[in-house]
């Protein structure tokens, strides 16, 4: 996990935004990263000049280190994670009945945002929420695109506890997830998932170095998104109507008309 105090523009992107139409901005946050990268002097080489070659691959390693250098938190540019194969899961939180089965992390050629809705709905069905939390996931369709590093793209997934009493809730808990495609690695990457709670700064990583092996922390920031928000309407219905025990009266009663007067106005 890692919390919101990196100067990388590139990651500090909309995370909540009441703003869902569809589009895709190109952010250009990248020019910082091209005039650092103009500074390496890359040649071009048009004859076998074995100089002109050498300060080719000189330049090259530069702009390489400089475009690792501007991804401090490893969303365009990280290792191969060790254990990418396969994630197991027999654990559904989101309602819907599962067997118990594996499933590989998308990789960076075989990119589809429908997939990625699919691979993050199985990976939440790994956290331990508290009884009857439910969750729906929904897609986003934002996207941003920064030059020399890949597109970041959006998935909500938003969490309630339903009764039969309210079947709508008033209290939902929402969790965004960032994905970023990558052009800088190879195709046979995974695509870097992370994700934040609402009204918290931390980021946290779905797969990779940064990762957290446990699947019962989600469950402490989701029961307090819920419990602050259903307490604060709590007071506001406290204010308006006061408790059972003791009422408020504030709505005036009707006046009563009498018929004689309505029937024989002067």
């Amino acid at each position: 996990m890692a919390e919101d105090t990196s100067p990388d523009m590139s990651a500090r992107v909309s995370i909540y935004s009441v703003d869902d139409r569809p589009e895709i901005k190109v952010l250009h946050y990248g020019s910082s990263l091209m005039a650092a990268m103009e500074l390496c002097k890359k040649p071009l080489c048009d004859d076998a000049d074995l100089q002109c070659i050498i300060d080719m691959v000189i330049a090259t390693i530069c702009e390489a280190k400089k475009i690792v250098a501007s991804d401090p938190r490893k969303l365009f540019c990280y290792k191969l994670p060790k254990n990418l194969n396969f994630f197991d899961f027999s654990v559904d939180a989101i309602g819907s009945s599962t067997s118990d089965f594996s499933r590989r992390w998308l990789q960076i050629g075989d990119f589809n945002y429908n997939n990625v809705i699919s691979v993050i709905r199985d990976f939440i069905g790994q956290w331990q929420l508290s009884t009857d939390t439910k969750c729906v996931v929904l897609s986003n369709k934002r996207q941003h695109y920064i030059p020399m590093k890949g597109t970041i793209y959006f998935v909500d997934a938003h969490f309630s506890r339903p009764t039969p009493r309210c079947p709508n809730p008033l209290a939902v808990a929402k969790v965004r997830f960032i994905i970023t495609v990558s052009d800088v690695l190879q195709r046979y990457y995974p695509v870097m998932i992370t994700y934040r709670f609402e009204g918290y700064s931390t980021l946290f990583y779905a797969l990779g170095e940064q990762t957290m092996s446990s699947y019962v922390f989600q469950r402490f920031y989701i029961d307090t998104i819920l419990h602050t928000k259903l307490s604060f309407y709590a007071e506001i219905c406290k204010c308006r109507h006061g408790t059972l025990e003791n009422p408020r009266h504030n709505a005036k009663p009707k006046a009563v008309v009498n018929p004689k007067h309505a029937s024989n106005p002067k």
